[in-house]
């Protein structure tokens, strides 16, 4: 059934965003021959090492944070998009639920940009573009989906319309990943999530 697997999506989008910002840094593999991380001296970092590695940190957890409000507003969306189909009360209840879900994380996704935005703006100038760009898409998106409201199943055109529009606020979500990753490089962060 669609559903059980929009569902299990669903929950495993919202299980990463509950964990990405527990989780520690990967640490590389250790090649045989060189000292343990333990047994190796300490260097001392000045002031403003440790400023650039803990910015790049912060830089990291947010990326993967609004690279994953991204994804689920996206699969909310997919979730809208599928109820196709003569209307019932079970499509009108659950269309109201991804309705608003969907609005959630585009509001996350946009507040999750908007920090980054800042943090770039002061450490990372060239990201600042790419990541306008992609808080601008983010706002148009919200302004379809709020006149699209929760889309009625009619047999006129409205049901077509509503479909129509849903495609073109993925591909625009799509769009901004593409604009998040491009300021992820100039960041010099990895846009792969950590996995457990």
């Amino acid at each position: 059934m669609r559903w059980t697997r929009v569902a299990k999506l669903l929950a495993a989008a919202l299980l990463a965003t509950a964990s990405a910002a527990a989780q520690t840094p990967e640490r590389p593999a250790q090649s045989e021959g060189q000292p343990s991380p333990a047994a190796r001296p300490a260097t001392p970092q000045t002031a403003r090492e440790k400023a650039a590695a803990q910015a790049t940190d912060q830089a990291k957890k947010d990326v993967d944070v609004a690279g994953i409000h991204l994804q689920v507003a996206k699969l909310y969306l997919t979730g809208l998009y599928g109820l196709a189909g003569s209307p019932s009360t079970w499509d009108r209840e659950h269309g109201v639920a991804l309705f608003t879900q969907a609005q959630n994380a585009l509001t996350d996704a946009e507040r999750q940009l908007a920090e980054l935005q800042g943090l770039a703006q002061r450490t990372w100038p060239d990201a600042d573009q790419p990541l306008s760009r992609a808080r601008n898409t983010l706002v148009r998106v919200q302004a379809q989906l709020r006149s699209l409201s929760v889309p009625l199943r009619t047999s006129g055109g409205q049901d077509q319309a509503g479909q129509s529009a849903i495609k073109q606020m993925s591909k625009s979500l799509d769009s901004s990943r593409d604009e998040l990753d491009s300021a992820a490089k100039a960041m010099g962060v990895d846009t792969k999530l950590r996995t457990p």
